[in-house]
């Protein structure tokens, strides 16, 4: 919420009326640093070398920074060789293009993911550098 324009009061408010807890915004502000460097964190994993299947797709939501307006949310979602579904990464920002999947499997290729036996996407365009 933070994240997305609210400010820690307007997500003490928020909190307060879903679970009946009130938190002040230095707490709001507190959490939300630690929540941030965990999904950091988590961003720069190392993965795997190999995924069995790999599942790429964007989603348009409304976003508010200077203004509101619709920007993609990509989604990487890959399954194990084991048979088990990972998040590989969720990136935010732009238009879907071929060149914004290219930068986000560059990222993901840096991060140790060299081999794809599947892939599974939707209107990529051609990416030619992976």
């Amino acid at each position: 919420m933070y994240q997305s324009g609210m400010s820690t009061r307007e997500v003490g408010k928020f909190i307060e009326r879903i679970v009946c807890s009130s938190y002040s915004p230095t707490t709001i502000s507190n959490i939300t640093d630690a929540a941030v460097e965990d999904i950091e964190n988590w961003q720069k994993r190392p993965l795997a070398k190999r995924y069995s299947v790999l599942y790429l797709d964007g989603l348009y939501i409304r976003l508010r920074r200077d203004t509101v307006g619709k920007e993609v949310i990509y989604f990487v979602l890959g399954i194990t060789e084991d048979g088990y579904r990972d998040i590989l990464g969720f990136y935010v920002g732009g238009q879907e293009s071929a060149s914004g999947w290219r930068d986000i499997l560059l990222d993901l290729y840096k991060r140790g993911l060299h081999q794809v036996l599947l892939g599974v996407f939707d209107g990529l365009g051609t990416i030619n550098s992976f």
